[in-house]
């Protein structure tokens, strides 16, 4: 038998999930790759940021980790499934850079202060751009 404490949990979890907007997402093409970058939000939750490469998902990030990323990766000689834009001639590659706030002035109760009102994106792998300057706003 359910307690009133579950029933309340359950509802209270349905209530958040029915909150979650979709995610919004943008996608650049640049050297012939396709970059997606989507951005997950829930009312007083982080704010999640993924990156898909090709549409491969590359990862899944709060907004607290996404300023300033680096992945690296040892390539193996007999690597079966290997990503291409990881084969750059090197023994290991990097996927780094990241989503950094932008913000603007408001005036709030007669004063001016910054507001984060968007997240301005790049990313390389190796020496290869596959997201440069993409600015995702905050509604």
């Amino acid at each position: 038998m359910m307690t009133r404490l579950t029933i309340l949990l359950l509802g209270l979890l349905a209530t958040a999930a029915a909150q979650a907007a979709p995610p919004k997402c943008s996608t650049q093409m640049l050297d012939g790759h396709l970059a997606e970058l989507c951005v997950s939000t829930a009312p007083f939750q982080h704010d999640y940021y993924s990156l898909k490469i090709d549409h491969a998902l590359i990862f899944v990030l709060p907004d607290d980790y996404v300023e300033d990323v680096a992945l690296t990766h040892t390539l193996q000689d007999d690597e079966a499934i290997g990503f291409p834009l990881s084969r750059q001639g090197t023994p290991t590659v990097k996927i780094s850079g990241g989503c950094v706030p932008v913000s603007e002035q408001r005036e709030v109760d007669g004063k001016q202060i910054a507001i984060e009102s968007a997240r301005r994106c790049s990313f390389k792998w190796g020496n290869v751009d596959v997201l440069k300057d993409l600015i995702v706003h905050f509604e």
